[in-house]
């Protein structure tokens, strides 16, 4: 279909200058594509009667474009088969191109979605809430992809996060041929800066204010930091276009209780094992928990929870009101 740019002025050589208006500008064969309103404040009548002279205009033309690009269609139609039934309207578009072999023209993107859209094959489902633009084969192949999209939305939904952002387990879950294809179509997913894939509402994926972003930095480095040094790295690892200002990252931080302040200014996540709370009542927990314990193991334990000088926590260890040191040197809790 080398000469399609031919084809299709032959086709709409049949209009008059409005016509050709109305239809090059309604469906962006010259240029961008533009409304009702805007075509009808041009030509000084209503957007109804734009509406009304487009419509004619497509049925003057349908047979016409079925019969001159029936070759070109069925095989687009075919196309979708390689795909599951639908695709994406870029990612189609730019495979019809392809292995159509046609040569890059002036606006060749809109020219080819608009025969299909005049001949009404393949189907086309506009842009919603949910999904984004795409084409379809048939009412089954579209109705297969809600289905299977609810299905995914709510395996990620009642699955761990991080099963499914550091294990990847929906891989093994949908390991169809489609699975990328299906979910591309949906606003639901997206990836974030690092490649992790899941739902566009968790704060891993799209972090939109500045405790999500650095919830997603300490979430990567695995290690607590400086509040100065996470609002760096908030620009440096692409989760926002400039670093963050230190003072609100600080702020933020303090008031979420997913961060521990580990040590001075230096905050940890919790859901990493941190904990907040003075030197004292960690080691009062630890020792709880472990029973008497020499010094050095109360050093490894408090700061597998704190980040601390070994200094620190033996003075606190130290003080005979809090704790008592044993016979076989091991400290506990002095009871009241």
């Amino acid at each position: 279909m080398k000469n399609l740019d031919n084809t299709l002025q032959e086709v709409l050589s049949k209009f008059k200058s409005k016509q050709k208006k109305v239809i090059n500008e309604r469906f962006g064969l010259n240029g961008d594509q533009r409304t009702l309103q805007a075509i009808g404040d041009d030509l000084g009548v209503t957007r109804e009667r734009i509406r009304q002279i487009e419509s004619s205009c497509i049925k003057k033309i349908r047979d016409d474009i079925k019969e001159r690009f029936g070759d070109f269609i069925k095989e687009a139609v075919d196309s979708l088969e390689d795909c599951g039934g639908v695709c994406k309207d870029k990612e189609f578009i730019q495979k019809i191109k392809e292995r159509n072999d046609l040569e890059e023209s002036n606006h060749i993107d809109n020219k080819i979605r608009f025969i299909f859209l005049i001949a009404k094959k393949p189907l086309f489902q506009k842009e919603t809430k949910e999904v984004y633009d795409f084409w379809y084969k048939n009412k089954k192949a579209k109705d297969k992809l809600f289905s299977y999209l609810k299905k995914v939305i709510n395996f990620f939904k009642k699955t761990d996060k991080d099963k499914i952002l550091n294990n990847k387990v929906y891989k093994e879950k949908f390991d169809e041929p489609y699975f990328k294809n299906y979910v591309s179509i949906s606003k639901k997913f997206d990836k974030n800066v690092f490649g992790d894939f899941g739902l566009k509402e968790w704060p891993e994926i799209e972090p939109k204010v500045i405790r999500d972003k650095a919830y997603l930095v300490l979430k990567k480095k695995q290690q607590p930091l400086h509040f100065s040094k996470i609002a760096n790295q908030i620009g440096e690892m692409g989760i926002a276009s400039n670093p963050a200002h230190v003072q609100t990252v600080h702020n933020e931080l303090i008031k979420d209780n997913r961060f521990v302040l580990v040590g001075r200014g230096i905050y940890g996540l919790k859901e990493h094992g941190y904990e907040g709370g003075t030197v004292k009542e960690v080691i009062e927990k630890i020792l709880d928990n472990q029973g008497p314990l020499h010094s050095e193991e109360v050093v490894k334990l408090v700061n597998q929870k704190k980040i601390l000088k070994e200094n620190t926590i033996l003075l606190n260890l130290q003080n005979k009101d809090n704790f008592k040191r044993l016979d076989d040197g091991r400290y506990h809790i002095k009871e009241a």
